[in-house]
């Protein structure tokens, strides 16, 4: 049962909350990332309140404000992925990305790999293109988009 006096009010961006006030930490998978009121337990198994204003993204390392001063860290959790990789002319990581876009798949971009959810239809069509894919077991923080999405603005300090 949740603690109704342990509550998270207020979320700020990594690198932007006092680390030496931490109290433990909450680990996430990606759908669980974007709440506004939630009854959650943190990683040691203590219940408390998500209770922000708004809804938000969040991220890797930001800092849940507890009522009492402490914070929680937020952790992305591991979750059952693809990770795809392209060789060739830029042309092919292009087209790649392209495909995955118009299905309006959440992806994450680093270097030249591409990561997203397994699904084998996916996993087939991006075969078909020449990509190579293969299933991982990583964190999920894929791109904010550019009309919102991961930013750390309403609800984050800075």
């Amino acid at each position: 049962m949740t603690d109704p006096t342990r509550r998270a009010t207020r979320v700020h961006a990594r690198g932007h909350w006092p680390l030496d006030r931490a109290v433990g930490a909450v680990t996430l998978a990606f759908d669980d990332r974007h709440r506004r009121r939630m009854a959650m337990s943190d990683d040691g198994g203590g219940a408390f309140l998500l209770d922000l204003p708004r809804a938000v993204a969040l991220d890797e390392g930001d800092g849940l404000e507890m009522t009492d001063g402490g914070f929680l860290r937020v952790i992305a959790a591991a979750e059952e992925l693809m990770e795809v990789r392209v060789s060739g002319p830029v042309e092919s990581f292009a087209r790649v990305a392209w495909h995955l876009g118009n299905r309006h798949l959440p992806v994450q971009i680093t270097g030249d790999v591409i990561r997203l959810r397994r699904d084998h239809v996916i996993a087939d069509m991006l075969t078909g293109l020449g990509a190579e894919v293969r299933d991982v077991v990583a964190p999920f923080m894929p791109e904010g988009g550019a009309y919102g999405g991961h930013s750390h603005g309403g609800g984050h300090e800075h």
